[in-house]
Formats: C-alpha cells, sequence, structure tokens
C-alpha cells in the first residue's frame, strides 16, 4: 500500500508539512510506502484560452528546471520523485492503481481548475490536502467564505489586528517511520515525462528553485537590508533590489509564504520595523486576499465580469483594428514608449514591475477598450510569477470588475511621476533619442486620450 505526495505548488524542502505527512513518533507506524510525485499538467503549459498559447517557453523551462532540481534535491535524502505528464486526473490515477495507493496528500488548491482535480481525485480515493502556501493555513481559523469580505480593506481590518502566523515547520530530513521510494524505483515510473526533453535548459532566473529563492530572501532582508526601503523604492521600474523578487518563487511553491512572512517579523524585531517593512507584509496580505476570493468564487473569475455581473463566459469579441491593437500591445509596439517598454521588459525577462503592470492594463483596457480578459491570458503565458488568483484577480481589479471600482491610469503622467528623465524607457528603447522626458511623447499616429493631453502639454511646455 501506497500514500502519494503530491508535490505540485510544493516544490521545496523547507517549511513543507507534505513531507512531514505521517511521521509522527506519538502514533503507530502505518507502513504505507511514501511516494513523491509531481504532475505537469499539460494544458496549463501547452494549450491555448481565447487563442493565446497558456505559456511562453521561458515559463514552461523554469518550470522544469524547478521539477529537476527539487528531483536532485530530494535524491540526496535516498527519495525519489516521480515525475508525471499530461491530463493530471488521469495521470494521476493511472499511477494511484499502479502503486495501489490508498491515500493521496496535496497542497490545498486555489485555482479552480486544480479545485476540480482535486474534487474528482477525493471520489476515488481518499485525498487530505494541507494548506501549506497560504499565511491562513489550516492551523489557523481560516476566513469563513460566506463572510469573506469582497472588500481588501474590510478583509485586512478583519484579519490584520489578529493575525498570527504560525511558525514554519523545520526542513525536511528523512525519519525512521517512513518509507519512501528510492530514485531508482521512482525512476522507472516517469517514461511519460521524457516528452518534455526537448524543452528543458538551464534557465538562470531569479528565484527559480529553492535554493536560490531562499539565497534572495537572504540576500534582499538580511544582507542588503533592503526592505527598508521597499516602500519607496517598490515604484520603480527595474533593477535587482527595487523590490522583493519573491513572487516568482511564491507563485511556484519553491518559498514558503510562512517562513518569508517570519524572516520579515525577525528582521523587525532585530533590526528595524518601518512603513517599508509593514508594506511588505501588507503586500503579502494582497496575495492572501486574492487566494481566498479564488477560493470563494472560483470559476466566476474567468467570466467577463468576472465577480460583479453574471456569468459570461463567451470569448472576447475585438474588431479588426482592436485585433492589431492588441497584437502591438502584446509585442510592446504601441507607439507610446511607457507601454512598450514595459511590455518588452515583460517578452525578455518574464517579469515587470508592480507599477507597469498596472499602466499596461489600464492601456489595454480603458485606453484601447479591449477585454480585460485577453490581458490576464497573455500575463499569464508570459509571466514567471504567474499566480492564477494574484493575476486574474489584479486584471479584474483594474477592468473594475473584481474587487473594486475600476482603477485607470493616465499613462503620461505616470511616466512623468516614475521615469522623469526617461532613462527606463530608452534603456528598453534605445532607438529613441529624444533628450529627458520628450521621450514619452508618443508616436504622431496614436489617437490620444483627453485624458493625456495635460500632461503631454507639459513634455513640451505648451498650453493644454
Amino acid at each position: 500500500m501506497s500514500r502519494l505526495i503530491l508535490l505540485n505548488q510544493a516544490l521545496r524542502l523547507h517549511d513543507n508539512p507534505l513531507l512531514w505527512y505521517g511521521s509522527d513518533p506519538g502514533k503507530p507506524v502505518d507502513n504505507l510506502r511514501q511516494v513523491a510525485v509531481v504532475c505537469l499538467d499539460k494544458a496549463a503549459f501547452f494549450a491555448k484560452q481565447y487563442g493565446i498559447a497558456r505559456a511562453s517557453l521561458l515559463r514552461l523551462q523554469q518550470h522544469l528546471q524547478l521539477i529537476a532540481d527539487t528531483k536532485q534535491a530530494l535524491a540526496r535524502l535516498n527519495i525519489g520523485l516521480i515525475t508525471l505528464f499530461g491530463e493530471p486526473l488521469a495521470e494521476i490515477s493511472k499511477l494511484a492503481r499502479r502503486l495501489n495507493a490508498s491515500e493521496i496528500i496535496a497542497a490545498t488548491p486555489t485555482g479552480y481548475r486544480k479545485q476540480q482535480i482535486i474534487e474528482a481525485l477525493s471520489r476515488q480515493y481518499r485525498v487530505a490536502t494541507l494548506d501549506i502556501n497560504s499565511l491562513l493555513g489550516s492551523e489557523l481559523l481560516a476566513p469563513s467564505l460566506e463572510t469573506l469580505p469582497d472588500s481588501f480593506s474590510a478583509f485586512r481590518k478583519q484579519r490584520e489586528p489578529l493575525l498570527q502566523v504560525a511558525s514554519a515547520v523545520a526542513e525536511y530530513k528523512p525519519q525512521p517511520e517512513q518509507h519512501w521510494l528510492t530514485p531508482g524505483e521512482s525512476d522507472k515510473l516517469t517514461e511519460n515525462f521524457s516528452q518534455l526533453a526537448a524543452f528543458s535548459q538551464q534557465v538562470d532566473q531569479p528565484g527559480s528553485n529553492e535554493q536560490l529563492a531562499l539565497e534572495r530572501l537572504d540576500n534582499y532582508i538580511w544582507r542588503q537590508q533592503a526592505i527598508s526601503h521597499y516602500k519607496s523604492s517598490r515604484n520603480e521600474l527595474n533593477g535587482n533590489y527595487y523590490a522583493s523578487k519573491f513572487s516568482a518563487p511564491l507563485a511556484t511553491g519553491c518559498l514558503s509564504v510562512r517562513f518569508c512572512w517570519q524572516q520579515i517579523l525577525k528582521y523587525e524585531q532585530q533590526v528595524e520595523a518601518n512603513d517599508s517593512t509593514y508594506w511588505l507584509k501588507f503586500e503579502l496580505l494582497w496575495r492572501e486576499f486574492f487566494r481566498w476570493q479564488f477560493r470563494k468564487y472560483g470559476n466566476a473569475w474567468f467570466s467577463r465580469q468576472a465577480i460583479k455581473g453574471p456569468l459570461d463566459f463567451s470569448t472576447p469579441v475585438l474588431s479588426g483594428r482592436q485585433k492589431q491593437q492588441f497584437n502591438n500591445w502584446c509585442a510592446g509596439v504601441t507607439g507610446v514608449p511607457f507601454i512598450d517598454a514595459n511590455m518588452l521588459l515583460l517578452n525578455k525577462t518574464g517579469l515587470m514591475s508592480n507599477r507597469g503592470r498596472q499602466n499596461v492594463a489600464s492601456f489595454l483596457i480603458h485606453d484601447l477598450g479591449i477585454d480585460w480578459r485577453l490581458g490576464a491570458a497573455y500575463f499569464e503565458q508570459r509571466l514567471l510569477d504567474y499566480d492564477v488568483a494574484s493575476n486574474w484577480g489584479n486584471w479584474a481589479y483594474i477592468a473594475g470588475s473584481g474587487n473594486s471600482s475600476e482603477r485607470q491610469f493616465n499613462v503620461i503622467k505616470q511616466a512623468l511621476s516614475y521615469d522623469k528623465n526617461g532613462d527606463f524607457v530608452r534603456a528598453m528603447l534605445p532607438e529613441l533619442t529624444a533628450q529627458g522626458s520628450l521621450v514619452h511623447q508618443p508616436s504622431p499616429d496614436i489617437t490620444i486620450p483627453d485624458h493625456w493631453q495635460s500632461w503631454l502639454a507639459k513634455l513640451t511646455n505648451k498650453p493644454a
């Protein structure tokens, strides 16, 4: 008899209760063979939505590298990792039957598709889920979905005064009462994963595996103490330490949010607590809010009006002009330098600053009038820190279909506020030779929205 430990969204040794499952010296040994498993969802990486590929090659390669690194880390502990590829319900069920599994242990899902997979598995097997990637996990009184506020402010006021995040569990070490499938045994059960060999490539990206994620956290918080200026630097557009860059490892599950939170608290106690240390916790609470919102509303988040209107899952419809505008937006050739610079950064690196994301989203939705779901789908393809709740929740937020009224940004005002001398734009668009803030001048063929006019006048010192 076997117990499958499904490590999707939990590819780490630190703070991973899934690995400790079944290890309790105070209880009799259950004699179940522990089997570590990860299944790469074929549809999540190779299918399309609205005609847009679900994942870029870079995002696929990052995930394959993360799996390979985790497999090596487990092998050093003489633990094998079975790697599956395909439709998760079918692949996991087939493996469970082959290994005579009586139980499946997994991280509590957030996204609707993963929720559906776990529910389907629960109808066939005994399934236990542990909420190991949330601040408000199973060890705390989790929010009741029925009374969960739909406003972040209300959620924060409800939860923040009482928020006590559980300590991270120790880094996993094999326990005598646990019997794991070995690397040699596991390798015999991974034949379908070999289909992905052609896509494998070493990806040198911040936080692409557990070791790099923990090193980044240590450097950002302790060595550089960059956390002390987070609130003032977080609106910068590019660079190494302007932001934490914890989002990618948190999204892939190779960094524990509880461990991250506890490190911030430790820094506040040992070094200093200021607006910046609070603000990083504030952003982690935003992440938490969206996770619970997705558990509350499920598939509604993919509807045209998300959680604010009748369910409408029809494919977005664009005019011929809008199709071209959308393609130009994706490629970073809209003719609006501030937008193009941010999109080019996304396409090149798989990352974009929070300030950039808000502006390119607002431009697509409010200035071009294009369905927000297309932007969310393109971000899903490109972002190395793609997280279903944070991505789709934030896009719906800007569109006014989520947890707020619509948020429209004046792109020219934003450019002058956050790239005053045009350094970021020139770094991404070296062909632009205009001096200073004049580099933000849109190309002549752009239709200028009325709300840009007064700010464009500031570029040339002309009256509006």
